[in-house]
C-alpha cells in the first residue's frame, strides 16, 4: 500500500466491479438492497416496488453485479448500470408469452401483452464521489417520518444547519455558508428540488413535511455546474415515493403526543396509491399536524398559544409509453401559529411578556410537470414548474416610552415558473457528460406596514418592494479518464440573471412611487473536480468549484441603496473508503471557501429588514463522517463538522465596522445516529434508533443587540417501532433529558434593545400507530 493510502486508511472509494465479501442478511427487500449498496460501496435508486417483498440471505465473495443478480432475481427485478457505481432497480421485463391460436377464428388477432413497465430512474449527478453528495439512509427516515425537512434534514447530517427558528420559517445552510438567520427577499443559498422539480428561489425553506419520501439527496458546496439552480452553498434535493404501477396500496398514521408543561400533540397522514391501467398510476399524499404550545403570555391572557399547526398533500400521476415517462405533480402545504415561539432573554422560563401576539402563517403551493425519456446513451430529462411561497409575519414593536402597542406586518411573496432540461449519458469510451439550461421567471414582493393599537388608530406606514427577475443559464460537465486509476471532470456554467426592483412608500395611508432601478449581469463560473483510486481501498478527491448570486437594490427609511453580487470559491481536498476493515466507512476532508461582498438579510436600526453587502469573508473548514456495522442488526453514523469563519465588515452604516465571526456558524458541531433491530416482540420485529445533534454556539448577527449567544446544547431523539410493514407502533421521545437552551437567538427586530430568544422544546413524547394494505 502506498504512503498516500496509509495516509487516508478508512476513508472511501467506490470500486464496482472487483469481488467483494457479502454478509446480508435475510429481510425487507428495500432494507436488503440498501445494505448491500453500503457493503459494496455503490449508489443504487429503487425505481420498482419492493413493498412486502422479503430477501434471503446473501453471503460469498462476489461482484456487486453478480450480487444484485442473486439479490433480485427471486423478486423478479434487475439492476441496471446507469453510471459509475450507480445502479437502478427496476422490475425485470415480463417473458413473453405464445399466442394461442384457435382455428375456429383465424382472423382473430391475439391480444398484444404489455411488458412490466420499467421506471427511468433519476440519473447520477456528478462524477461519483467527488461532487459533494450525500445521502440521508432509509432508517433514518423513517425515524423522522411527519417531521418538517429542514428539522429531519439538519438532525441528520453535520454540515447541514437550520435556523431553528421554527416550522415553516427556518433557513438551511451547508458547511457554514450561512448569511443572515432572518427571511428576506434574498436568493436562498441552499437550492431544493422535489424530484426534478425546482421548489424554492428564495427563504424561507418551504419545509415540506416528510411524508412518503423516499430519499434526501444533499450535494455540499456550489453546485452551478449540475444543476439548474446554482446555489452558492449546495442543494437539497428530496426525492417522494413515486405512484407504483399495477398495485392499489395504502398506509394510515394516527397518533398523540405530549410536551412537558405544554399542549398535546397530534398527528394524521395518508398515503393511497391506486393504478388505473397499465400504463397509468396515481398517489395521493395527506397530514395534519399539530406541535403543542409550550409558552404563556399573561399580559394577553394567552397559555400556549405557540401551537403549530402544519396541513397538506401532494399528489401524483405517473403515465408511460415504454419510451416516455410523464409525471404530474401537486403539492401544497401550510403552516400556522397564533404566536411565535420567543421569550425574554433572562425573564421566567416558557413565558412571554409581549404587549402584542406575533402570529405566522407560511405556505406553499406547487403543480409540476416531469418528463423523462432514454435515448440510446443518454437520458433526458424536462421538468417545468409554477410555484407561489407567502410568509405572513407579525411583529411586536411596541416602545416603552409609548402608552399604546404597537406592531408591523410583514408580508413577502415569492412567485416563481422554472423549467429545466438536462442529458445525463452512460459512459463511452470512458466518457460522461451531463448538462443542460434552465429558465426562471418570477417575482417576489414584500409589504411592510406600521400600526398602532390605539383608540384612534394614527397614520398607516410603510414599504412595498418588488423585485422581477429572469434568470437563463446553461450549465454542463464532462469527465474521463486520463490514465489507470484517475478520473477529472470540468463544468462550466453561463448565467444571464435580468433584475428589475421597484418600491413604493406609504405614508399617512397613501402611496407614493420611489425608484425604479434595472440590472443586468452576464457571468461565467468553472467547476474542476478529480478523484485517484490509490488502490482498491482508497481513493483521494479534490475539487474547484465557483457560485454567484446577481446584484439588487434595497430600502429602509424612504433611503434606496443597490447592493453587489457575490461570489462564493471553494476548494477542497480529501479522502474516502469503503469497507475498510469491520464494515467501517469514511470520509475526511478539508476546504477553504472565499466569499466576496457577501449578501445578508439585515436588520437596519429601525428594525426594517433589508439585503446588503456586509463584507468580505472566508471559511476554513474540516468535515469528518463515517459509518459503522458491527453486526447485521446494528448500524452506526455519524459525522463533525469544524469551522473557523471570518467576516471583515465594509458597510459600517448597518451593522458596524471590524472582523469577527460569520454570524449562525458555530466553530463545531456533530451528529451521530444510532440504528438497532432488536429482535422480535410477540413475533413483531422490534427496531431501536437514537439521533443525536450537537449544535454549536454561534451569535445571531453582528453589532449592537445582535450578539444574543445560540446553540450550545445538543439535541437527542429516541425512537422505537414494533412491527412490519403491515402495523405497527412507534414511539418517539424528544428532548429525553429535558435539556435547556436557546435554539434562535432573535424575536422582534423592531426591539433589539429587549434580547428576545427561542428556546429549546422540552421534553415531548409521542406515539403513533400506523396501518397499511
Amino acid at each position: 500500500m502506498t504512503a498516500a493510502a496509509l495516509l487516508a486508511a478508512g476513508l472511501i472509494v467506490l470500486q464496482s466491479g472487483a469481488p467483494q465479501t457479502f454478509d446480508v442478511r435475510a429481510g425487507p427487500a428495500a432494507q436488503s438492497v440498501n445494505r448491500l449498496a453500503a457493503q459494496a460501496g455503490i449508489d443504487i435508486v429503487i425505481a420498482a416496488n419492493l413493498n412486502g417483498r422479503r430477501t434471503p440471505d446473501l453471503r460469498g465473495r462476489m461482484s456487486p453485479e453478480a450480487a444484485l443478480e442473486r439479490m433480485l432475481r427471486p423478486l423478479g427485478a434487475r439492476a441496471i448500470r446507469i453510471g459509475e457505481g450507480m445502479y437502478r432497480v427496476e422490475a425485470a421485463p415480463a417473458p413473453p408469452r405464445r399466442p394461442t391460436v384457435r382455428p375456429s377464428s383465424p382472423a382473430e388477432v391475439a391480444p398484444t401483452l404489455l411488458s412490466e413497465v420499467v421506471v427511468t430512474a433519476m440519473p447520477p449527478v456528478g462524477l461519483g464521489g467527488v461532487s459533494g453528495r450525500d445521502t440521508v439512509d432509509s432508517g433514518g427516515l423513517q425515524r423522522f417520518e411527519g417531521a418538517a425537512a429542514s428539522e429531519a434534514v439538519s438532525d441528520l447530517s453535520a454540515t447541514v444547519e437550520s435556523t431553528r427558528q421554527g416550522t415553516g420559517r427556518n433557513k438551511l445552510f451547508i458547511r457554514g455558508l450561512a448569511d443572515s438567520a432572518m427571511n428576506g427577499p434574498l436568493q436562498a443559498t441552499v437550492g431544493q428540488y422535489l424530484g426534478d422539480l425546482r421548489l424554492n428561489y428564495g427563504s424561507p425553506d418551504p419545509d415540506l413535511a416528510l411524508i412518503d419520501v423516499r430519499r434526501i439527496e444533499v450535494f455540499e458546496g456550489p453546485q452551478g455546474t449540475r444543476f439548474g439552480a446554482g446555489s452558492i452553498g449546495g442543494v437539497l434535493r428530496l426525492q417522494p415515493e413515486e405512484p407504483a404501477f399495477r398495485e392499489t396500496s395504502g398506509r394510515f398514521v394516527v397518533g398523540a403526543g405530549v410536551t412537558s408543561g405544554g399542549a398535546e400533540s397530534s398527528e394524521a397522514s395518508m398515503v393511497v396509491n391506486r393504478s388505473l391501467d397499465d400504463r397509468t398510476a396515481g398517489r395521493i399524499v395527506a397530514y395534519s399536524r399539530r406541535e403543542g404550545g409550550f409558552l404563556d403570555n399573561p399580559s394577553q391572557g394567552v397559555r400556549e398559544a405557540d401551537t403549530v399547526d402544519t396541513v397538506g398533500g401532494r399528489a401524483s400521476v405517473r403515465w408511460t409509453n415504454g419510451d416516455w415517462t410523464v409525471d404530474l405533480v401537486g403539492v401544497g402545504q401550510r403552516v400556522s401559529a397564533d404566536d411565535a415561539q420567543t421569550t425574554d432573554v433572562g425573564a421566567s422560563r416558557f413565558v412571554k411578556l409581549g404587549r402584542v401576539l406575533e402570529p405566522y402563517q407560511s405556505t406553499i403551493v406547487l403543480a409540476g410537470l416531469t418528463a423523462q425519456r432514454r435515448l440510446g446513451s443518454a437520458v433526458l430529462t424536462s421538468a417545468t414548474s409554477i410555484s407561489r411561497q407567502q410568509l405572513n409575519e407579525r411583529f411586536d414593536a411596541s416602545q416603552v416610552s409609548e402608552p399604546f402597542p404597537e406592531f408591523v406586518d410583514r408580508r413577502q411573496t415569492a412567485t416563481t415558473t422554472s423549467t429545466e432540461l438536462r442529458i445525463d449519458t452512460d459512459p463511452i469510451a470512458g466518457w460522461t457528460w451531463s448538462g443542460g439550461a434552465a429558465l426562471a421567471i418570477g417575482e417576489t414582493l414584500v409589504e411592510r406596514r406600521r400600526r398602532d393599537l390605539s383608540p384612534t388608530p394614527g397614520p398607516t406606514y410603510g414599504a412595498d418592494l418588488r423585485r422581477t427577475f429572469t434568470e437563463a443559464t446553461a450549465f454542463g460537465e464532462a469527465s474521463m479518464s486520463p490514465v489507470q486509476d484517475w478520473r477529472i471532470a470540468v463544468g462550466a456554467r453561463l448565467s444571464a440573471v435580468k433584475i428589475d426592483s421597484d418600491v413604493s412608500i406609504v405614508e399617512l395611508s397613501a402611496a407614493r412611487a420611489g425608484p425604479q432601478v434595472n440590472g443586468f449581469s452576464l457571468r461565467v463560473t468553472p467547476s474542476f473536480t478529480a478523484r485517484w483510486d490509490v488502490d482498491p481501498a482508497v481513493t483521494l478527491f479534490a475539487r474547484a468549484e465557483q457560485a454567484v448570486r446577481p446584484a439588487g437594490v434595497n430600502e429602509a427609511n424612504g433611503a434606496f441603496q443597490r447592493y453587489n453580487g457575490d461570489r462564493v470559491t471553494l476548494v477542497e481536498v480529501g479522502a474516502r473508503s469503503r469497507q475498510w476493515r469491520d464494515d467501517l466507512t469514511g470520509e475526511i476532508s478539508v476546504g477553504w471557501v472565499d466569499w466576496r461582498d457577501v449578501q445578508a438579510d439585515v436588520v437596519t436600526q429601525g428594525g426594517d429588514l433589508v439585503t446588503d453587502n456586509v463584507g468580505d469573508g472566508v471559511i476554513r473548514f474540516v468535515s469528518i463522517k463515517g459509518s459503522w456495522t458491527p453486526t447485521p442488526m446494528l448500524d452506526i453514523s455519524g459525522g463533525a463538522f469544524l469551522n473557523d469563519s471570518e467576516l471583515t465588515r465594509t458597510r459600517f452604516s448597518v451593522i458596524g465596522g471590524g472582523t469577527t465571526d460569520i454570524p449562525n456558524v458555530a466553530p463545531f458541531g456533530a451528529q451521530l445516529s444510532i440504528d438497532y433491530e432488536a429482535g422480535t416482540l410477540g413475533n413483531l420485529p422490534l427496531r431501536l434508533g437514537a439521533d443525536l445533534r450537537y449544535i454549536g454556539q454561534s451569535r445571531i448577527g453582528v453589532g449592537p443587540s445582535l450578539d444574543v449567544p445560540q446553540g450550545g446544547y445538543t439535541r437527542s431523539e429516541l425512537t422505537a417501532r414494533l412491527g412490519d410493514e403491515r402495523r405497527a407502533a412507534i414511539l418517539r421521545i424528544s428532548n429525553p433529558l429535558n435539556e435547556e437552551g436557546v435554539r434562535y437567538g432573535i424575536g422582534s427586530p423592531y426591539q433589539l434593545s429587549s434580547p428576545q430568544a427561542v428556546p429549546v422544546r422540552p421534553l415531548t413524547v409521542r406515539l403513533a400507530f400506523e396501518a397499511a394494505f
